[in-house]
């Protein structure tokens, strides 16, 4: 998905080295990482409606292949992370905290290029990665389950081969054929041990925004469940994440020359993800660019910390522009 946004590069210096991803194929990127306010005229204000800032950083490599990143997921504990980027590229890391548990920083960083069914690096329009999940809840090192625009398909990799791993294609329903552009396939969550949640980024013409219930990993055939989501123009759905009570966020994003760069969380309960549903939700939570330290925001993973609060990371798409950033923030839901 492409989007477009403002600001500057700042830095801060960490060191790579390797993770337990690295065996396959991916070599160490050195990666820079700063602190950085919510709100960068107020430092000290912390909250955005329902949730609590716990820290963000500013992420920057002199790695040609560093960006792009437009989702990500985390393990139980919140000590690594892997993502995917739009020139279908991984990127494991580890991520440390301060004592109150407050994310802090970002270190031994590897990257790799995501490989197709014949083993070479994915390449032109079929490189465009979008929607990560996994198969077991935080485990980073199981199968993983990725989705795709430009050439819209679903692949599943076992990334306990580490990333050498080669995909599986997923069967999804035709309801993707016509999806084009900035109207194509986004997001994508596990939703059920059998059941893949998938949608489009935005709506085609007036109609809802598509999305289906999947039969994951299915006999072969597609099995699909048709439902839609109730669009909140100018918002466009950037990804989607289990929530802890049963539903899911939904991670949204707007732009426009007029009304710049902003971000919005949507929750929408699991008793409503059924088929034919349209649904709706509730949002949680909507900053602005002007306001607050967020650019592209295209990715999002949660999980529980150690007293079971909800804890939320999200990361943006910097499109490998000099003028727009890859942020890394961290919040506590906290109605």
């Amino acid at each position: 998905m492409r989007a477009w946004g403002t600001g500057l590069i700042a830095a801060g210096l960490l060191a790579a080295c390797t993770t337990a991803l690295t065996p396959a194929g991916a070599e160490p990127v050195a990666v820079t990482s700063a602190p950085i306010p919510l709100y960068p005229s107020n430092p000290g204000e912390k909250r955005a409606n329902v949730l609590l800032y716990r820290g963000g950083l500013l992420l920057s490599s002199n790695e040609r292949n560093f960006g792009g990143l437009s989702d990500l997921a985390v393990t139980a504990d919140g000590s690594e992370m892997l993502a995917i980027s739009d020139n279908g590229r991984w990127l494991s890391a580890r991520l440390t905290y301060d004592e109150a548990g407050n994310l802090a920083g970002l270190n031994s960083a590897d990257m790799a290029p995501m490989l197709n069914q014949g083993g070479r690096p994915v390449q032109g329009g079929a490189r465009d990665a979008e929607g990560l999940t996994l198969e077991r809840a935080n485990d980073l090192h199981g199968t993983v389950v990725v989705s795709f625009e430009r050439r819209v398909r679903v692949w599943r990799y076992d990334l306990s081969k580490g990333f050498s791993a080669l995909p599986e294609p997923v069967a999804i329903g035709d309801w993707v054929k016509p999806l084009r552009m900035n109207a194509q396939l986004e997001a994508i969550t596990l939703f059920k041990p059998d059941t893949l949640l998938v949608f489009a980024e935005s709506r085609i013409g007036t109609e809802d925004i598509r999305g289906a219930l999947e039969a994951y990993p299915g006999n072969g055939q597609p099995q699909t469940r048709r439902l839609s989501v109730v669009p909140r123009d100018p918002f466009s759905i950037t990804s989607a994440a289990n929530a802890p009570d049963g539903g899911i966020f939904l991670l949204e994003r707007r732009y426009s020359l007029i009304g710049g760069v902003g971000m919005e969380l949507r929750h929408i309960a699991g008793s409503d993800v059924r088929e034919g549903a349209r649904l709706g939700g509730k949002v949680l939570a909507n900053l602005a660019f002007q306001d607050a330290n967020i650019d592209n925001m295209e990715g999002l993973a949660v999980r529980r910390g150690p007293k079971g609060e909800t804890l939320l990371y999200m990361i943006s798409d910097n499109n490998f522009s000099p003028l727009q950033r890859t942020l890394l923030l961290m919040f506590e839901l906290k109605p």
